[in-house]
């Protein structure tokens, strides 16, 4: 392990998937960890499909969004996604990363954590 003191420690947190799985954010891992937000779950797109599968072994991926259930089904089916993939459990974690509006909603972002902990890329979109 080796800490960059120049960089934010992410504190620790959980996240419930659309499986009912759960991801922990804030603990050291063997992946670095790729997490975007997307307010908007239908502007998920091929690029991201492709460049999420690209990295699928050497990088941990996953989406929040606050998104109705039902476009979240639709990208799902047509996307062919899993649901371990996907979270709508948005307002713990858009508080803690600060990922809200002036009307407290969520805005899209990516952020890129390394496998200490650290916030290495935080990026409004």
């Amino acid at each position: 392990m080796s800490i960059n003191p120049s960089l934010q420690t992410v504190t620790f947190s959980t996240i419930k998937m659309l499986n009912e799985s759960t991801k922990l954010i804030g603990l050291p891992k063997l992946k670095g960890q790729v997490i975007i937000t997307l307010p908007n779950i239908l502007e998920f797109n091929d690029k991201l499909k492709e460049s999420i599968n690209f990295s699928k072994n050497d990088i941990e991926c996953f989406i929040i969004t606050s998104s109705t259930q039902n476009d979240i089904e639709i990208l799902i089916e047509k996307y062919n996604l899993n649901k371990s993939f996907i979270s709508n459990d948005f307002k713990s974690f858009s508080k803690i990363f600060d990922l809200r509006d002036e009307k407290n909603n969520l805005i899209k972002s990516l952020i890129m954590i390394n496998k200490d902990c650290q916030i290495i890329h935080k990026e409004i979109l």
